[in-house]
């Protein structure tokens, strides 16, 4: 296989994430006023809470820029962040009642926009198969095997 097509096929790979990306930030803006970054902060806390310095190995976002997404969303009160006590620069970070019913909608809406523009281009088959390449692909990378599909 030549390195033009292996690149090609990178490239559509890429145009059709940022063709994505583009729809889920446009409807989590319109429809809930965030951002794809704070979606992805919100996402990333459980119902028990995490640490500050959990999260930003949680998200995309680095350790400094978590911290100040953090203040932002505390400010739309939508997170607390409560100090730790055996870590004086640790913060547990806790999603309020209004961030989680937030979070619940925007979760829906994320799965609209890729169900609308992905997905359901792609047959039962064809999911399974890029499914499987994508988890041995995250695999290989050190990162975490994808949910098995149901």
């Amino acid at each position: 296989m030549s390195r033009a097509f292996k690149v090609g096929v990178w490239r559509s790979y890429m145009e059709i994430h940022q063709r994505v990306l583009t729809e889920i930030a446009r409807a989590l803006d319109e429809r809930h006023r965030l951002s794809v970054s704070e979606f992805d902060t919100l996402v990333n806390i459980p119902l028990d809470g995490v640490r500050l310095k959990d999260l930003g190995r949680r998200t995309v976002l680095t350790q400094s820029a978590v911290s100040r997404m953090c203040d932002r969303l505390a400010r739309r009160g939508l997170v607390t962040r409560t100090p730790v006590a055996e870590d004086q620069r640790g913060a547990l970070v806790l999603l309020t009642d209004e961030g989680r019913t937030l979070l619940r909608a925007a979760v829906r809406t994320n799965a609209e926009v890729v169900e609308e523009n992905f997905t359901a281009r792609l047959g039962d088959e064809e999911l399974r198969a890029l499914h499987a390449l994508l988890g041995r692909l995250a695999v290989e990378d050190g990162g975490e095997q994808c949910d098995t599909p149901r």
